[in-house]
């Protein structure tokens, strides 16, 4: 399957979904504000529920079932097909490609990692050497131009620095957390 050009909620809720079977209320709790995921990437839940159904006409979920609620009427739940699960893991490993995407897709792509057990070692390292051409092609237009041009170079400049940390930060943690669990 090739992959899907999917905005960054549809991601977020079929990696949700890919994880296991799910309803649209439990997607929408956890990327609720100040939850798991919505704490660092908040999405509404009719967000959630229009994401859904995207995902559905696309053939990335399919309803397998529905659930007694305690409020309201049934709930749909939804199960990722087996060449979604295969594309959200290629997805979930692929490093962004434009610095403007690591505050949040890439934050995403760790956190739903994080929620797998998986580390991120992997993408950390692809991630690693994207920045490092941006960098390339940075460093060769930043004397350029004029000083607003200059100015700019260097701000985006910092913000590969930036994301050079976040990503040292990461690498930290993730060592000594598997260091604790050997």
């Amino acid at each position: 399957m090739e992959q899907p050009d999917l905005p960054l909620a549809e991601w977020i809720v079929l990696a949700l979904v890919a994880e296991r079977p799910s309803h649209g209320f439990a997607v929408a709790a956890l990327t609720a504000e100040g939850a798991e995921i919505g704490e660092f990437w908040y999405i509404s839940r009719p967000m959630v529920y229009r994401s859904i159904s995207r995902l559905v006409e696309r053939g990335l979920i399919t309803p397998v079932g529905a659930e007694e609620s305690d409020r309201g009427p049934q709930r749909m739940i939804y199960a990722a097909t087996r060449s979604a699960k295969t594309t959200v893991n290629r997805w979930l490993s692929e490093p962004v490609t434009k610095l403007f995407d690591v505050r949040a897709e890439l934050t995403s792509k760790l956190l739903l990692l994080h929620r797998r057990d998986a580390g991120p070692a992997r993408l950390v390292e692809r991630q690693r050497v994207v920045l490092d051409e941006i960098e390339e092609s940075m460093r060769a237009k930043e004397h350029a131009g004029n000083y607003l041009t200059r100015a700019i170079y260097a701000w985006r400049l910092e913000h590969v620095r930036a994301a050079r940390r976040f990503l040292d930060a990461v690498d930290v943690d993730a060592t000594r957390s598997a260091a604790k669990t050997v």
